[in-house]
């Protein structure tokens, strides 16, 4: 019995090396020429392409959620400044001062004490709708919401630094117990959309400039086997009347 299994083993070892050696043979006798070789690498890069592409939509997508997000915690801010100025204007009234604040002049500081949070939720909303429209199809940065969400930093970012302080009397201005400004949160989100944009624009830039260029090499092979042929066909027909 333990001859017959050595046998059987060395017979499935042989078996199996022939196997072997004849895929080696099969796949060296079918080895691809060069324009089949792009080919192939065309159909991956087109792959790769479409996958960066379902990515890209997926991420934006994403991005619009957060979005709204962001507009609730702009709507957020925004209420800090209102609440603060009002406060500050009862208890200027109620404090019994010869000018009482009333009307549109309450209205006037309300407005200005919470212009910097303002501008806050019209980037936010500028950014939500951009993100909105990119959603299906992919739209550059220079898209109407996207630059005038743009144009509203700088001044967000201005009447930030120049008014931490909450108070739109310019009561308790100096006192290190008042409330400050809370940072504008849109300014950061709007950073992110800016390179998450510009990362995607240049990852498909970068597919489709490999697509373009397979397809420019397969272009330059099929010209040079149709020179040989031409050159090969002159030949044939050269050798013929040199027969005659």
């Amino acid at each position: 019995m333990t001859g017959g299994n050595l046998r059987q083993r060395r017979g499935k070892q042989q078996a199996s090396g022939k196997n072997a050696t004849m895929k080696e043979d099969e796949s060296a006798g079918t080895e691809l020429d060069p324009i089949d070789q792009l080919r192939n690498a065309q159909q991956k890069l087109m792959m790769s392409h479409q996958r960066t592409v379902d990515l890209h939509t997926a991420w934006r997508a994403q991005m619009f959620r957060i979005s709204l997000l962001i507009i609730f915690v702009t709507m957020h801010q925004f209420q800090s400044p209102i609440s603060t100025c009002i406060a500050d204007i009862k208890e200027s009234n109620e404090s019994g001062e010869e000018t009482i604040i009333s009307g549109l002049k309450a209205v006037k500081l309300i407005f200005t004490e919470s212009f910097c949070e303002l501008l806050g939720v019209i980037i936010a909303s500028l950014l939500s709708y951009f993100l909105a429209l990119s959603k299906d199809s992919p739209l550059e940065l220079d898209a109407w919401p996207y630059v005038a969400s743009s144009a509203f930093v700088p001044p967000l970012l201005g009447f930030y630094f120049h008014s931490k302080k909450l108070g739109c009397l310019g009561t308790g201005m100096d006192d290190d117990s008042s409330p400050t400004r809370q940072f504008p949160v849109v300014v950061i989100y709007h950073t992110v959309v800016t390179f998450a944009f510009w990362f995607m624009k240049n990852g498909i830039q970068q597919c489709e400039d490999h697509v373009n260029l397979v397809n420019e090499s397969i272009k330059d092979f099929q010209r040079m086997d149709k020179k040989i042929k031409q050159k090969q066909q002159l030949r044939e027909k050269a050798a013929k009347k040199r027969q005659k």
